[in-house]
């Protein structure tokens, strides 16, 4: 299987709009096969999970992308802890990863277009189109690895 120790994390609050892009990328990539989560944000404890995957691909909404598109980023791991003084962060959960467990795997995050992060559930027509091309550039990494 051409995605076999690919990790997809997507996350998201699903009650804010479009920011439920990534939980539902993730969902979809799911019923295709992929090993995929969909969470309402980054723990610690996904460290573990992380650090056991060949390679790892972060999938969350960001109001700076165009809607209806998608971009792409390498990630390396981050050992600056956000103001909060967590690693929260997908680059800081590599960290995580590398440092308790060890390993650290190539990783990428898809930042997802979207537009409109008000309370309530139902996303724009933008994000939507946004989650398709996702899920198609998460599909096209998947098949180089």
């Amino acid at each position: 299987m051409a995605h076999e120790g690919l990790l997809i994390i997507g996350y998201g609050n699903e009650l804010r709009g479009d920011d439920a892009v990534g939980p539902l990328a993730a969902r979809k990539l799911a019923d295709r096969g992929f090993d995929a989560l969909a969470l309402h944000q980054l723990t610690p404890e996904l460290a573990e999970r992380i650090a056991a995957a060949r390679a790892v691909i972060f999938l969350d909404a960001d109001a700076c992308v165009p809607p209806r598109h998608v971009m792409v980023e390498p990630l390396v791991p981050d050992g600056a802890p956000s103001t909060l003084g967590h690693y929260g962060g997908s680059a800081g959960l590599l960290f995580l990863a590398q440092t308790v467990y060890g390993a650290c795997p190539d990783a990428w995050l898809v930042r997802i277009g979207a537009e409109s992060f008000e309370f309530g559930e139902g996303m724009s027509e933008a994000a939507e189109q946004a989650v398709r091309a996702a899920i198609d550039e998460t599909m096209r990494i998947g098949a180089q690895l």
